[in-house]
């Protein structure tokens, strides 16, 4: 695959790039607003994906009037999220045969998600992936979000590769941007729910997918 001839490491985001999370977050987001007798929020997916759970807490309280914590908050959407994410949620179709190929190939694989280890460690192990990764960092270790640099070169550090040797597979707008700003390659991976913003992302990555086995075959 000759588009890897001069990557040492390929980082992925985890929701929406290799599990398909959205309708999970969707249930855990309708029962944490019913219980406060309130409806999803149009637009509010959009709102909070960049954001870590610590970010997404403080928002909704600001935004809505929760009068719980922040940690209240946070520990209720954990709970409900654990459930989801060791039982329910599945990969993106060609995410396990693609991973599986780069560790195969000596590629160094790392994550660097919004997601906290509790919920993403279970479910890559589930799936038989977990082993493949070699560096993890999420946005809560850093101090901006998906939007910059900073988690993207976390991640790229503790892989011990340097950005310009690194790839990162995203599926959110801001998420690129972030890999691109680190002096990343970057591929989009267009999902339904980002559709809005398919073209913004194919303008700044280096490609875009829609299917793992598509990119083995044509990369």
């Amino acid at each position: 695959m000759n588009f890897f001839k001069d990557i040492d490491c390929v980082i992925f985001d985890l929701d929406g790039t290799l599990v398909k999370s959205l309708d999970a977050w969707n249930r855990v987001d309708d029962v944490f607003m019913r219980r406060r007798g309130m409806d999803i929020p149009e637009g509010f997916y959009e709102k909070v994906a960049p954001m870590n759970l610590v970010e997404a807490a403080d928002y909704v309280k600001a935004e809505y009037g929760i009068r719980e914590s922040r940690q209240e908050i946070i520990d209720e959407w954990l709970y409900l999220l654990a459930q989801e994410y060791e039982n329910g949620v599945e990969m993106v179709e060609g995410a396990q045969d693609f991973l599986r190929y780069l560790h195969q190939s000596g590629v160094k694989i790392a994550l660097a998600t919004a997601a906290r280890p509790e919920l993403y460690r279970p479910c890559l192990e589930r799936f038989g992936v977990l082993d493949y990764f070699c560096a993890f960092a999420s946005t809560e270790e850093v101090s901006r979000k998906k939007g910059f640099p900073d988690v993207y070169l976390l991640a790229a550090q503790r892989a011990g590769a340097v950005p310009e040797r690194c790839c990162v597979f995203e599926d959110i707008y801001l998420g690129c941007i972030g890999a691109k700003a680190a002096g990343m390659k970057c591929i989009g991976i267009l999902e339904e729910h980002s559709q809005q913003d398919w073209q913004r992302i194919s303008e700044t990555c280096e490609g875009v997918i829609r299917d793992y086995r598509a990119f083995i075959y044509n990369y």
